[in-house]
C-alpha cells in the first residue's frame, strides 16, 4: 500500500510539473485559449495529422513497390506473371533464410 501510494504521489507530482511547463510555454506564446475537443481548430488539426500519416504510409509503400521493380529488373525477370514472381519470391525468401 505505502509503494501504491509513492507511485501516486510521484505520478501527481510529475502531472504538476508538466502543467506549469505547459502554463509557462503558452504565456511565452501568447496561446489566448486552448483548444477543445470538437473545435474548428482541433477538427482540422486531427484531420492534417491523420492525412500526413497516411501520405507518409503511401510514400513508404511506393518505395517498398519500386525496390521491388529495380529487383525484378536486374533478375530481367519485369515482364514475368504473378504467380511465378510469387514463387520466385518465396525461393529467394527461402534461401535468404538459410
Amino acid at each position: 500500500l505505502a509503494k501504491a501510494r509513492i507511485c501516486v504521489d510521484l505520478s501527481y507530482a510529475k502531472l504538476q510539473h508538466a502543467e506549469m511547463l505547459v502554463a509557462h510555454v503558452e504565456v511565452q506564446l501568447a496561446v489566448e485559449a486552448r483548444w477543445e475537443i470538437g473545435c474548428d481548430e482541433y477538427n482540422q488539426f486531427k484531420m492534417e495529422a491523420h492525412l500526413s500519416k497516411y501520405r507518409t504510409a503511401l510514400n513508404d509503400l511506393e518505395c517498398l513497390v519500386v525496390m521491388r521493380l529495380f529487383e525484378l529488373s536486374k533478375l530481367s525477370l519485369l515482364g514475368t506473371g504473378y504467380k511465378l514472381r510469387q514463387q520466385i519470391s518465396k525461393a529467394l525468401q527461402w534461401h535468404s533464410e538459410a
